[in-house]
């Protein structure tokens, strides 16, 4: 399983962070958004060891911002 969470743009000039259709906050100054973003999927990366991302969305192309690599259950067991 993995996670891809974007950032759109919404209204005024504020940004969005969704999962799939889902908005999980909105209103953020662009900055706040990466940031927030990074730490979401690094969160989910570090309690669950699924892959994660975040892109950054606009109309005419997506930039990739972070990605971390899913984690074997090999992998975790030998690192504890």
């Amino acid at each position: 399983m993995s996670v891809v969470l974007t950032i759109k743009e919404s209204r005024h000039g504020l940004w969005r962070i969704c999962s799939g259709p889902d908005v999980l906050f909105d209103r953020l100054r662009f900055a706040h958004a990466i940031r927030l973003g990074r730490g979401l999927a690094r969160e989910e990366h570090d309690s669950s060891g699924a892959a994660a991302r975040v892109d950054m969305i606009c109309n005419d192309f997506s930039i990739p911002l972070v990605q971390y690599a899913e984690i074997r259950r090999s992998q975790m067991s030998a690192a504890s």
